[in-house]
């Protein structure tokens, strides 16, 4: 059995912050967003993990309780959306407390699954499963066994695993799907590479994965199915140079190949078996 899972944030709050340091509300254009995913989750019969924002949980409860409703497991992706990287031990913390305080009081229920903004639980900061623990989360979604710039741990365990912590506390963590080939662990969970790859790709990597009984975790994000174009200059207002520059640059990166995204979601979800995190681990013997 497979994974599906979606980091529920809006792409025009986050990618406006990174241009001009401000933060500014989540957009309705979410919802629409949303409704495209919602859509093929219904017409596949697939329950899937969203980790959901704090501003988002804050801004559209509804839409956190509807998805509830429909039987999709409900986690956390922080507050703020900060790496965990650029955070101290105590604002991570804080700012995973806030998170999961707002969301367990929107669905009036317990989350159990939290995933890091841009995967950066790391090999330096992996006292931050320390913390998770602490907070009370039963798994982790954050590491991904790859070599990136960015992110990525490249020889962590491929299969989700629990984990015995310095603190005393124990956790699951569920990294993100690769497929080793030529001795190189490539990323096929979701994202970008989901993006870039073609279908036919796609479905010989599940099947590879398959025949190595090896579960594939994959991610997605709203706005990589938003019917329109993506444009920050929607809410970016008399930019400068610099941040004209930046936009464009956003623009290009995130609208490349996303016309087929649902297509090829949709094409694997009725080829292959997918489920929620929790769903998951209730199975596992981990």
């Amino acid at each position: 059995m497979n994974i599906l899972s979606f980091d529920l944030e809006d792409w025009y709050q986050l990618v406006h912050r990174r241009i001009t340091g401000d933060l500014p509300p989540v957009r309705s254009s979410l919802v629409r967003q949303m409704s495209v995913i919602t859509d093929i989750l219904a017409k596949t019969n697939t329950k899937a993990t969203f980790f959901v924002l704090g501003t988002v949980a804050e801004q559209f409860p509804r839409l956190i309780q509807d998805l509830a409703a429909c039987g999709h497991e409900i986690a956390c992706h922080g507050y703020g959306h900060w790496r965990v990287d650029h955070l101290t031990r105590p604002l991570f913390h804080e700012d995973t407390r806030k998170a999961k305080d707002i969301i367990e009081q929107v669905l009036q229920v317990p989350i159990y699954g939290y995933r890091a903004a841009e995967f950066s639980i790391q090999r330096n900061n992996l006292w931050a499963l320390e913390v998770l623990a602490e907070l009370g989360f039963e798994y982790d979604s954050s590491i991904f066994p790859i070599r990136h710039s960015r992110y990525g741990i490249s020889d962590f365990a491929p299969q989700p695993g629990r984990y015995c912590l310095p603190n005393g506390l124990k956790i699951v963590e569920v990294p993100l799907a690769t497929l080793k080939t030529a001795g190189i662990r490539l990323p096929v969970a979701g994202g970008g590479y989901f993006r870039l790859f073609p279908l036919w790709f796609l479905k010989r990597s599940m099947s590879a994965m398959d025949k190595q009984q090896a579960s594939a975790v994959t991610y997605f994000h709203p706005y990589e199915f938003d019917p329109h174009q993506l444009d920050i200059f929607q809410i970016l207002r008399e930019p400068n140079f610099k941040a004209r520059m930046s936009g464009w640059r956003f623009n290009l990166r995130f609208n490349l190949c996303r016309a087929g995204v649902a297509d090829k979601l949709a094409a694997l979800l009725w080829q292959y078996p997918f489920t929620t995190c929790q769903e998951y681990l209730a199975h596992a013997r981990l």
